[in-house]
């Protein structure tokens, strides 16, 4: 009698922690399930928020690009004219006048 009490009473202690072992399983799937949901969103946002930023700074990008280009393009100039001048902006030659000469003439507007 006293063995069939104890052999009810460990089934049933079996029972019930083979559900609450069952219910913490499905909960556990759900986290999970949520947890990827949540990372899918993240990379959405993510691949949307780079877009953005993309978007808002190719503008800025190819000014730049077209900015080094023309420097590029004068640099070459520079090189190439035979001056002595290292800014490829200043008007003159780096030589001093000879004494007495006349001034040179004014820059040339750059607009």
């Amino acid at each position: 009698m006293v063995l069939q009490q104890h052999t009810a009473q460990l089934v049933d202690k079996y029972n019930h922690l083979s559900a609450e072992y069952a219910q913490l399983k499905a909960s556990h799937a759900q986290q999970r399930t949520e947890s990827e949901q949540i990372k899918a969103q993240i990379k959405v946002s993510q691949a949307q928020q780079k877009a953005e930023y993309e978007e808002q700074n190719a503008p800025y990008e190819q000014q730049k690009a077209a900015y080094d280009q023309l420097r590029e393009m004068v640099m070459n100039i520079a090189t190439h004219s035979g001056t002595c001048a290292p800014n490829p902006f200043w008007p003159y030659n780096h030589q001093p006048p000879p004494p007495g000469s006349p001034p040179p003439p004014p820059a040339p507007p750059l607009y």
